[in-house]
């Protein structure tokens, strides 16, 4: 055998028993518990001391009350047990009467002039012409059916033919803009649907 061989038979261990009994040191589970218990017993040491302080801090102070020596005991005034609390009535109001708006028309003008309405009557049901100038010899624009109401514009006119009509400029409600007699016209409201423009 040679030296080496010689040398690393002798540290290594021949048998299995031989290997328990080597020594390894101070255990490092050891350690760690060790590690862990201080630092549980700090956190409960500063827990203690921030719970001693926050008593200190939040210590009440006592209540001055005006005209009251230091010595009178506070007595809070005692409730009767059996009263209960006082319903107030319902008070209900009679009605109102809430006046309704109503509409007022205006007044009908009393007589045919530029800027009020009038309306076709006495037509027979066959309806008032509206004619390019104040005649019956003019050409016939349009017929305004009885009852329908028609804008003056101006007048009044004397008949071209001395037929002894008079005639009023007026606006039909589809705009068409002639002359109709005032026979067959009377003072009204304006119609419902607007005169177009």
């Amino acid at each position: 055998m040679s030296w080496n061989e010689q040398q690393t038979r002798r540290t290594r261990p021949r048998h299995l028993e031989e290997i328990s009994s080597v020594e390894v040191g101070f255990p490092i589970a050891w350690v760690l518990v060790g590690a862990l218990s201080a630092l549980l017993i700090l956190g409960l040491v500063g827990l203690g001391a921030v719970n001693f302080l926050r008593k200190q801090a939040i210590t009440p102070t006592p209540l001055v009350i005006p005209n009251l020596a230091p010595n009178q005991p506070i007595v809070e005034p005692t409730r009767d047990k059996a009263a209960s609390p006082t319903i107030p009535p319902v008070v209900t109001l009679p009605p109102t009467n809430t006046p309704v708006a109503t509409y007022t028309p205006p007044p009908v003008p009393k007589k045919i002039e530029p800027g009020v309405f009038a309306k076709i009557i006495r037509t027979d049901g066959y309806g008032a012409s509206v004619r390019t100038g104040p005649g019956t010899n003019n050409p016939r624009l349009t017929t305004v059916d009885e009852g329908q109401a028609v804008e003056v514009k101006s007048g009044p006119k004397s008949d071209e033919n001395k037929e002894g009509f008079i005639w009023w400029y007026v606006r039909a409600n589809d705009g068409t803009e002639g002359w109709v007699a005032q026979e067959f016209m009377e003072p009204s409201l304006p119609p419902a649907t607007p005169v177009k423009r």
